[in-house]
């Protein structure tokens, strides 16, 4: 049975060929995939399943996993706002997204989404 899912962990599913329309879904208003599973499992093509482990590596390659602590390798501006996160601002206690790109975590207060290629390994 052909139909479409979001990767974007919303956990959306549709009949036709269409957009996530999910509020707070990082794949928010992207095609979604085209699946052809028959147990609710949604396998892509080529994949492993959704639910399978996804690994999530700094700008150096190195593994992170929730917990961890990291660094900004650069300055980052944050959007809407005139706050410059500085190079080398320590970060504890990410959380890992359904993203492989982009982490979640709090700096000064501020619970924030930052993208894995702007960030080491401590």
């Amino acid at each position: 049975m052909k139909h479409f899912v979001c990767k974007g962990g919303c956990g959306g599913v549709s009949e036709v060929e269409g957009f996530c329309e999910a509020d707070g879904c990082p794949n928010q208003w992207q095609p979604f995939e085209e699946c052809d599973c028959e147990d609710g499992k949604h396998f892509m093509e080529g994949n492993e399943s959704a639910d399978s482990k996804i690994t999530v590596k700094d700008s150096n390659g190195n593994e992170l996993k929730d917990g961890d602590s990291v660094v900004l390798i650069k300055d980052l501006p944050l959007r809407g706002s005139s706050a410059v996160y500085k190079r080398g601002t320590k970060v504890s206690n990410i959380k890992l997204t359904d993203n492989p790109e982009e982490i979640d975590c709090r700096i000064e207060g501020s619970a924030i989404v930052l993208r894995t290629e702007f960030l080491k390994k401590v």
